[in-house]
């Protein structure tokens, strides 16, 4: 039976901690919610969990000083509230429980925290603002879905960002024996009446039962295991090397800009 991950803080005890205090943790977060109909309401929570875990594992390969945090498994879900146990936290709430959380990091030792984000509803980037200044530790958003684009365009069915290609391609890769391939369709999505919202310079919330068949937006039926894999592994690599980068770097008076 293997030992617990010393990069992962949810595993390892007072003691071992103590002895090695991270420079960088990574405190992910997520979502519960429905995926279409093939995919199950905590993708959002296994994708993001599993990119932390893994992305951490090489950057202590590398030697990097990082190690994650458990995730938070619910987002921002006010505009999907027509659907069962869409569980919901308001932007207000999931930001004070960022503050919160940040705020214990402060005395510790831990010079930087990751917010790594893998839900779109969610977004900390304004509160990070409201932060600056009132934290020893510094904070950086990273949202794993906007990362490798080159490779995502290579990878997955262009269209729809939710329970689509993509993210059925990384379940299947992590948790296969809960997709229901069977139950995947088009998944076709509404389309704007007014032109500026086409053209995406007019934003409001969408009501998912209005916008979306089953929840979900994006054809997923040319997903597999391997698109997933690969993705996933492009996606760690890429998320390592910047903890390694981040976990070195001295802060500064010019930090984070090149002197």
């Amino acid at each position: 039976m293997a030992g617990p991950k010393p990069h992962d803080i949810g595993e390892i005890s007072l003691p071992v901690l103590q002895k090695a205090i991270p420079k960088v943790v990574v405190l992910p977060f997520g979502a519960t919610e429905p995926h279409g109909s093939h995919l199950p309401y905590a993708t959002d929570v296994y994708e993001t969990a599993a990119i932390a875990d893994r992305a951490c594992e090489l950057a202590r390969e590398q030697g990097g000083a990082v190690a994650t945090l458990p995730i938070v498994p619910f987002g921002v879900q006010t505009s999907q509230q027509t659907y069962p146990l869409a569980m919901n936290l308001y932007p207000s709430t999931l930001n004070q429980i960022l503050s919160d959380l940040t705020e214990s990091l402060d005395n510790t030792g831990i010079e930087k925290a990751v917010i790594l984000n893998g839900h779109g509803g969610n977004d900390f980037y304004t509160h990070l603002k409201e932060l600056y200044g009132k934290r020893k530790v510094y904070i950086v958003q990273v949202n794993w879905f906007a990362m490798c684009r080159d490779l995502q365009s290579e990878l997955f069915a262009a269209g729809g960002d939710h329970a689509n290609d993509m993210e059925t391609s990384l379940v299947l890769h992590l948790r296969p024996e809960l997709v229901d391939m069977h139950e995947a369709g088009p998944q076709p999505t509404a389309k704007y009446r007014l032109a500026g919202m086409q053209a995406g310079w007019a934003r409001a919330p969408r009501p998912w039962e209005k916008y979306t068949e089953d929840s979900g937006a994006g054809d997923p039926r040319q997903a597999t295991a391997a698109k997933g894999a690969r993705f996933f592994d492009a996606v760690t690599r890429e998320l390592a090397n910047f903890l390694v980068e981040l976990a070195a770097a001295k802060i500064d008076a010019n930090f984070p800009f090149a002197t």
